[in-house]
């Protein structure tokens, strides 16, 4: 009986200490296409590919270009229609984004885990074929 007393003690604890999922949250910055909010998950760098171009950008950086996208191809709906589960070492997502101009891209984000905290270290943004 002691034993189950102890583990149920233990068990919030132990669970409120994993990192929480943050792929939903970055697929709603991408749905309402919020340049702003996706870059809260941005760390101090993000290798970031956006049709076709590959850089490295700070956070910064990366927001404008994140913002030019969204600028240019305003968001009808994001789709993620894949993500690795929640206890994965390098989480990612991919999903389907419609702008408003009829044109699908795939977009593709990893995200890299440090301690507690959650960062997008890489976001590709390619036309879908």
């Amino acid at each position: 009986m002691k034993f189950f007393l102890t583990l149920l003690l233990i068990l919030p604890l132990h669970l409120s200490a994993a990192p929480r999922d943050i792929s939903a949250d970055i697929a709603a910055s991408i749905r309402i296409g919020s340049a702003r909010e996706l870059a809260r998950y941005f760390g101090n760098s993000v290798d970031l590919t956006v049709t076709g171009k590959q850089e490295m950008y700070s956070r910064a950086q990366a927001e404008q270009v994140i913002r030019g996208f969204f600028a240019k191809h305003p968001p009808v709906s994001f789709v993620l229609r894949h993500r690795s589960p929640p206890t994965a070492t390098n989480p990612y997502g991919i999903g389907t984004y419609l702008s408003t101009h009829k044109q699908k891209f795939r977009i593709y984000f990893l995200i890299r885990k440090i301690g507690n905290q959650q960062f997008i270290q890489q976001l590709s943004i390619e036309y879908e074929t």
